[in-house]
């Protein structure tokens, strides 16, 4: 089938779902014609994710919308300079972004597990040494 493309999304609970992106052509073109784009930032061979200012790999989207054809207009910012851009890119530039996001969102969810994996540790144990030195009654509950 022609005219479509799709992305899976994991969930923090685990849950994947999958999008569907549909493409038709409009009804007053040809179909095989290419459409044409207004003012598309070129790449700038770093990816979307770094920045142009200070060259953080930290630079996030504000809002998004999508454009004419394949295209994307994208508020980005840099938490680390306060850099701010809007510019409009092309769907494959958007879609490397898109898995950087992905990317630096497991990373963070793996770092979250770990921290609260040792924290929960750090409790049982605290629980463990208060029950076996009698320091809990039942009036604590």
């Amino acid at each position: 089938m022609k005219g479509y493309r799709t992305k899976k999304i994991s969930l923090p609970g685990g849950r994947v779902i999958e999008i569907v992106y549909f493409s038709d052509p409009d009804p007053g073109q040809g179909g095989d014609e290419p459409t044409a784009v207004e003012a598309v930032d070129e790449p700038s061979g770093a990816g979307l994710h770094v920045c142009e200012d200070c060259g953080s790999d930290l630079v996030y989207p504000v809002s998004w919308e999508e454009r004419a054809g394949d295209t994307w207009r994208i508020d980005r910012r840099c938490p680390n300079c306060e850099w701010e851009h809007t510019g409009e890119f092309h769907q494959s530039e958007v879609e490397v972004f898109d898995d950087v996001l992905n990317d630096g969102t497991e990373a963070l969810l793996s770092s979250l597990r770990s921290v609260a994996r040792a924290n929960m540790e750090e409790d049982v144990e605290r629980m463990i040494s208060a029950l076996q030195r009698d320091l809990i009654e039942p009036m604590d509950f």
